[in-house]
């Protein structure tokens, strides 16, 4: 509807009288994307900071402070690029088959949590906590902190009453894994942190990793929920799977293209300076938040054949220029092992019609709120033994 009115860039609100740029053409997010000078991802740039327009109390706090933390993710140019250089680092330096261990350990604690057969909510019970715990073990974190830092991301992306609270605890939490790191050392992903040189102090470390913790997670949960909901209700990709005709990487990529998990991802460019965006005068200082759903519909990328177009990732789930997401390996290997798991241990059976089921209420992500399920244990696994 709003493509048939405006075209590719529509007047949008992020919340009540808070207007941005609604960017859904593919190319014209990819031009925006790959120009970090013309479009910027420091919220400082945004009139409504500027201007102090912006209320106290708004949740669009979370996804654009006032004064971003010390992290790749809300920085451009030089400083994106120190800050950016010791995740690409320590990423491309962790094997495939740690993270492979890892996923596959987290898994087998989940599942042995759920019993030999009943019922469960595969987005609670599942899709939340492996891709969350996944990324916290990639980070060296015990159980027990990941656990709780698990409830506190909640809060904090739920903006709940006790997000402030959780946020604080998060951050000392960071903080006194980074100097346990400093102090014993390690091979996690936060070792590698303290070791790299971009990073001027431990404040740095600490911010950097609070973006992937929260934001990766986030996208995990539903990337793994919507690939579950795929090959539990759509018979003809189901049967393509199960029959060897088609990888899961290929339900992977599917949901990528046909569902988006990040569907409007929460990081606004801003717009420095005045300039016309099909046909449209963006001002200097304005939001323009990129519908990578409503991009991967664009004709000019797709042959109208689903079929045809397996193994097609020119997709932008992932992002496109500097700020591209830089664990995009690391996530679809923990997505991977934990559905392979999940439908390898278990049998289940959606609870609800397809219909029935709700979508979470954001306008960023996109999930099912959830997913029940009746399911029976399929063989032996992790740490307990249950009959066939």
């Amino acid at each position: 509807m709003l493509r048939s009115r405006w075209g590719v860039v529509a007047p949008v609100d992020m919340e009540p009288g808070v207007p941005a740029w609604l960017v859904m053409g593919h190319a014209e997010i990819c031009e925006i994307t790959r120009n970090e000078a013309q479009f910027s991802r420091d919220p400082r740039n945004w009139r409504w900071h500027y201007d102090g327009l912006l209320p106290e109390r708004s949740a669009l706090l979370g996804i654009s402070p006032r004064e971003p933390r010390s992290s790749s993710y809300h920085h451009d140019g030089e400083k994106r690029r120190r800050l950016r250089e010791p995740l690409d680092d320590g990423l491309a330096a962790i094997p495939e088959r740690t993270v492979v261990a890892q996923v596959e350990e987290v898994s087998k604690r989940l599942i042995d949590g759920l019993g030999p057969s009943g019922e469960a909510d595969l987005v609670r019970d599942w899709s939340k906590k492996v891709g969350f715990l996944a990324v916290t073990a990639l980070f060296g974190f015990d159980p027990e902190t990941a656990d709780q830092m698990m409830v506190d991301s909640a809060h904090i992306m739920d903006h709940t009453a006790e997000a402030a609270e959780a946020r604080d605890r998060m951050g000392r939490n960071l903080m006194a894994h980074v100097l346990d790191r400093r102090a014993s050392g390690g091979e996690d992903l936060t070792a590698s942190f303290v070791r790299h040189a971009s990073f001027h102090d431990d404040r740095e470390v600490a911010d950097s990793m609070s973006v992937p913790l929260i934001a990766a997670s986030e996208f995990l949960t539903a990337w793994i929920a919507l690939t579950l909901r795929l090959l539990l209700t759509d018979k003809r990709f189901a049967a393509r799977w199960t029959g060897g005709r088609i990888a899961l990487d290929d339900a992977l990529d599917e949901v990528l293209w046909r569902e988006a998990p990040a569907a409007n991802p929460p990081l606004p460019r801003y717009a420095m300076q005045d300039l016309e965006l099909d046909g449209k005068l963006i001002r200097k200082g304005d939001a323009l938040i990129m519908a990578v759903a409503a991009a991967n519909q664009d004709p000019s990328v797709h042959t109208g054949d689903m079929w045809d177009e397996v193994g097609n990732r020119a997709h932008l789930a992932w992002g496109v220029g500097p700020h591209r997401c830089p664990a995009s390996r690391q996530a679809r290997i923990i997505a991977r092992v934990a559905i392979n798991r999940l439908l390898t241990e278990l049998d289940l059976e959606l609870a609800v019609e397809d219909h029935d089921l709700s979508w979470v209420p954001s306008p960023w992500v996109r999930h099912p709120q959830a997913i029940p399920v009746r399911y029976q244990r399929a063989r032996s696994s992790g740490t307990e033994i249950y009959p066939v």
